[in-house]
């Protein structure tokens, strides 16, 4: 038996016209909702797609998500060069989980979140105790690189387009 809880992603960037029917059928498939509580956003067509967006984004949740991902949704988000930020809320047996992918990376960045704020990761106290460490036995150069390693510069997820 899986654990389902309530996650939500928001999809950007720039798709051809030719790649967005794949797109759509794998929205379908996902029957994901605009909003919490809301039925399942079923677009038919491209202009539907983009009537979906909010704040330039397309944003989509479900209550009942498996392990909170959208694994097939996530991969053809990756195959389709589309950018995405994926945020997991907490349960009794998982902590809330930032998962970001963009054009290049090779695999999302998953790391732990925040339940209350989406955009808020956390980054583990016994890293911050070695940067700190690294600091104090006079070896900045390490330390910076141990803290730009907890705190990766993500660039901003684009708007959803159409090309």
């Amino acid at each position: 038996m899986s654990s389902r809880f309530c996650a939500s992603i928001r999809i950007g960037g720039q798709i051809e016209r030719s790649k967005v029917e794949p797109l759509l059928k794998e929205l379908r498939e996902a029957a994901l909702s605009l909003e919490w509580g809301d039925a399942p956003f079923l677009p038919q067509n491209a202009d539907e797609l983009m009537a979906g967006r909010k704040d330039k984004h397309l944003w989509l949740c479900d209550e009942q998500a498996d392990y909170g991902e959208f694994p097939e949704l996530e991969a053809a988000c990756r195959k389709l060069g589309l950018a995405y930020c994926r945020h997991s809320e907490a349960s009794f047996d998982c902590d809330a989980e930032l998962a970001d992918w963009r054009p290049g990376m090779k695999e999302p960045l998953v790391r732990t979140g925040s339940n209350i704020n989406s955009h808020d990761s956390y980054v583990p106290i016994e890293a911050v105790r070695k940067a700190a460490a690294l600091l104090e036995a006079g070896q900045p150069d390490s330390a910076l690189h141990a803290l730009r390693r907890l705190c990766l510069d993500i660039p901003a997820l684009p708007p959803l387009e159409i090309v």
